[in-house]
């Protein structure tokens, strides 16, 4: 009963803690015109299914929203009963905060996990991953990556609801994610010699595909479905400058030096560290411990690794923006698969070595260099240090640095310049020209 009590007190701690960052952050964001775009679109999405953005963004359901649905439930509902820009911010977050919860919920149901870990750890991803006040903005990025996370997770034990759920988060959300999904779907067949389940894993996976292919046909303003298919894989991959395929050099060393002319150069050392260094101690650690890992969890690293590989290698060669909210989508998957190995209980992993690892791999997201250099330290001791079993101190010397994370993020954002935002125009017609005027000068 005490180790109950000890556990509401931490968790509500770290939640308010959370919480009252997030609402600080939703007042220091300036405008962003892709918030505008998702609102606005996904707004016309949930009370008529018009996904349309108006101003110059391609009509209803153009090829050029890239941020579906599930990306903007709770600021659609913030606009809606509010009427607010910030209450719709921070019920976004809200939004995705309660469904990767519930996410954790339905991993408790074929895993045999310490929900109360799980349930802490997964939590505390949002302050961790680089650019984490998108999910602020309503973009799509971690609300889509949470739910193919936790889908994939799934994959081995309910095929079919995984498979559903994960075109959800590609056709509904972020596209992109098509590509992680790619390379895990095939290395997990081949791995496993199931090539034979291809055309009925395609079949369900089809299904939102489907409905979303619908909705295109109803209200699609610039031609057919198929003129749809076309514009969209054209906007997507032939002139999207992101994607990287037109490129004036196609030299192995421009490639490699793609990053000097974009955003990178301004990065800091803590965004190269969890960008570029930590998916690559995260891989290694992962294959070189493969064989300590719970049974269950074994079948997935290949695939893990190998997807996140793909979109890292995407990343940093191919395109030439680099814009570091597009590497959430294989740093919320690694960071994430550390916290559901810790919470297995059954065949958990007893080798301090593991613990030592990637405690110094979770480091790197912290947002303080002391509380880096203060996770090692300590993390070094306990490796030394006489006890046979040392997961239950690691864990909870990670989340005693996770809060101390949370408040140094308070501090940091508390000290920045907040905004207040006037929405008469928009209020009267979201989707106009003075409404968007209105939104971007403020």
């Amino acid at each position: 009963m005490k180790s109950n009590k000890t556990y509401l007190l931490f968790y509500s701690l770290q939640i308010a803690a959370l919480f009252y960052l997030f609402y600080l952050t939703s007042k220091t964001l300036k405008p962003f015109a892709d918030e505008y775009v998702s609102l606005t679109s996904n707004l016309g999405f949930f009370t008529n299914l018009d996904f349309d953005a108006g101003i110059d963004n391609g009509g209803s359901y153009g090829v050029e929203l890239t941020s579906g649905p599930i990306s903007a439930i709770g600021g659609v509902l913030g606009l809606i009963i509010f009427q607010d820009l910030m209450t719709a911010r921070f019920l976004n977050f809200l939004w995705v905060f309660i469904l990767q919860t519930g996410l954790v919920f339905l991993v408790k149901k074929y895993y045999e996990i310490n929900l109360k870990i799980l349930l802490l750890f997964s939590s505390l991803t949002f302050m961790l991953i680089p650019w984490y006040f998108g999910v602020l903005y309503s973009i799509g990025e971690i609300a889509s990556t949470y739910l193919f996370f936790y889908s994939i997770i799934i994959f081995p034990k309910n095929r079919n609801v995984a498979l559903v759920l994960i075109s959800v988060c590609i056709f509904f959300g972020k596209f992109i994610l098509v590509i992680l999904f790619s390379i895990f779907y095939l290395t997990f067949i081949f791995q496993n010699r199931e090539i034979r389940y291809f055309i009925k894993d395609g079949l369900i996976f089809s299904i939102p595909l489907f409905l979303w292919l619908f909705l295109v046909y109803l209200f699609y303003e610039k031609g057919s479905v198929l003129e749809y298919i076309v514009n969209f894989f054209n906007f997507n991959f032939t002139n999207n400058r992101s994607a990287g395929i037109n490129r004036e050099s196609t030299s192995l060393l421009s490639y490699i030096l793609s990053f000097r002319e974009s955003e990178v150069v301004n990065w800091n050392l803590a965004d190269i560290l969890r960008v570029f260094v930590s998916p690559l101690i995260f891989n290694f650690g992962l294959l070189y411990f493969k064989e300590k890992l719970p049974t269950q969890l074994k079948i997935l690293v290949l695939p893990i690794v190998l997807s996140t590989t793909a979109h890292y290698l995407w990343f940093w060669l191919m395109s030439p923006t680099k814009w570091i909210r597009y590497s959430q989508h294989f740093l919320i998957i690694t960071i994430l698969f550390t916290f559901v190995i810790f919470s297995f209980m059954k065949n958990e992993i007893n080798d301090k070595k593991f613990y030592l690892y990637f405690s110094i791999y979770i480091s790197l997201f912290l947002n303080s260099i002391f509380l880096l250099i203060g996770l090692i330290t300590i993390s070094t001791y306990i490796y030394f240090s006489d006890k046979k079993s040392v997961k239950s101190p690691t864990i909870t010397l990670m989340l005693i640095f996770f809060f101390l994370n949370s408040l140094n993020g308070i501090f940091e954002v508390g000290a920045k310049t907040t905004y207040e935002f006037i929405f008469q125009e928009c209020i009267e017609e979201i989707k106009s020209t003075d409404c968007w005027h209105e939104y971007e000068n403020q």
